[in-house]
């Protein structure tokens, strides 16, 4: 499980945000088109899945970057 790092405060939502980019973009729009290639599924059924789970990635990807732009993006300052 990812647990917060208190050199890294963006690290849970970095991770999530990437994981579920990678998951709604790259991953399901293919295992949809397998759906409806192998099992025939009906493709109105398969847009509302992609719509739905494309409302759902913004979530957490939106969660990172509301972050980051609060934090004034201080991942990127460096201590000397």
């Amino acid at each position: 499980m990812l647990k917060p790092d208190k050199n890294d405060p963006m690290k849970v939502r970095r991770a999530l945000a990437f994981f579920v980019s990678v998951y709604a973009f790259l991953m399901l729009p293919n295992l949809l088109v397998a759906y409806q290639v192998l099992a025939g599924a009906d493709i109105g059924l398969l847009q509302a899945i992609l719509t739905y789970v494309g409302i759902l990635a913004s979530g957490p990807i939106g969660a990172y970057l509301y972050a980051a732009h609060k934090n004034g993006n201080t991942e990127c300052k460096r201590d000397p």
